[in-house]
């Protein structure tokens, strides 16, 4: 009979397994709603930032004369071979970029025995012969990310500067209000411009809104996404324009100047989805039910649960209805997205405004 190995079980051969190594946590993320003006939103952006750590980069010509070891605390660290830097933590973030380098199931290599995950990896790092080179993103002592030689991100202080310079340059700063602020892997400024908004229904304002989201550790490029916000509920719809030229690499040269150029086109492309989002109140889902079966791909099962659920307490039904507008659908959707977590729940608003210009934008 042979006996299932588990950490620190016994093998047939009389010997213990060694637990898997651990990870450090990234940085926590965290979704505030707020209303704010620019500056003091984008404070909060960068006191999150500085409170994770003094940041600088590491630049890695060769990541094979670097090696994967455990520290005293049973975590992954990498090491110079050389030791003339000490052990470097890394975290979850950067141990999975450093798995995919390496071509490698982060997941399965993490729950290995720690002997096993160490050979393993020190084996593939020793076989890279494509992209040695590497920087490596530090916050204190711990590595927060692993990123190509060529990354030359806008971190979180000259970003808020970049966009602070774009809204000034198209007249905006001062009309600007900030009502959501995302930090942690990835970043979220929730603009909204009160001069330009529409009443969908009588009295139910929703204003016109641009959120800017970036990562600082490999997560995301820039992005620059038009939407609109309903104050009813506060709730926000986005709409990912992929080939308008709204998302920036993080390379360096020239993104500053694209960042703040680029405002002025999200913000008109944003004008366009509050049109929409306005005679969304025009256009019936004839079957609630099968529209939501129907966005399986990009909803989970639970969350299509969640966006039931939300519908029922929209409509104060005790079942679902068998027709609603688009509107109270899409209401659904963004209430819904609140319940995800931040990075997740920008992806949930982006379903509600394709499924805006999948029946309005084609009208």
């Amino acid at each position: 009979m042979t006996t299932a190995y588990a950490t620190g079980s016994s093998s047939p051969l009389g010997s213990k397994l060694p637990g898997p190594l651990l990870t450090a946590s990234d940085m926590a993320p965290r979704w505030s709603e707020v209303e704010l003006d620019f500056d003091a939103a984008a404070q909060r952006v960068v006191e999150a930032h500085e409170a994770d750590g003094r940041h600088h980069d590491l630049s890695i010509p060769d990541l094979r004369t670097w090696c994967v070891a455990p520290t005293a605390a049973s975590q992954f660290a990498l090491v110079p071979l050389a030791r003339h830097h000490e052990p470097m933590v890394l975290r979850a973030n950067a141990f999975n970029n450093l798995m995919a380098r390496l071509g490698a199931p982060s997941e399965f290599v993490r729950k290995l025995p720690a002997p096993l995950a160490l050979s393993l990896i020190g084996y593939l790092m020793l076989d890279r012969e494509e992209g040695k080179a590497a920087t490596l993103r530090l916050r204190g002592n711990q590595i927060a990310a692993v990123v190509s030689d060529r990354y030359r991100p806008l971190d979180a202080a000259e970003l808020m500067e970049t966009i602070r310079a774009g809204l000034t340059r198209f007249g905006a700063l001062h009309d600007v209000r900030v009502r959501g602020v995302a930090t942690g892997l990835i970043d979220n400024l929730r603009l909204v411009f009160p001069s330009e908004q529409v009443a969908a229904k009588v009295g139910d304002v929703s204003m016109l809104s641009l959120d800017v989201t970036t990562s600082s550790f490999a997560r995301s490029s820039v992005k620059l996404v038009p939407g609109c916000f309903r104050l009813a509920c506060l709730n926000g719809l986005l709409r990912h324009h992929r080939s308008e030229g709204l998302a920036f690499r993080h390379l360096g040269d020239g993104l500053r100047e694209a960042v703040a150029e680029g405002i002025s086109s999200a913000l008109v492309h944003a004008r366009g989805v509050l049109d929409q989002w306005r005679r969304s109140v025009e256009f019936m889902i004839t079957s609630v039910a099968d529209q939501i079966e129907a966005l399986r791909s990009e909803l989970t099962m639970p969350e299509r649960k969640n966006l039931e659920a939300e519908i029922l307490r929209e409509t104060g039904t005790a079942a679902l209805p068998a027709r609603l507008p688009l509107f109270d659908v899409l209401n659904g959707i963004t209430s819904s997205a609140k319940l995800a977590a931040p990075a997740r729940r920008l992806e949930i608003e982006a379903v509600a405004g394709d499924l805006l210009a999948r029946h309005v934008g084609r009208a």
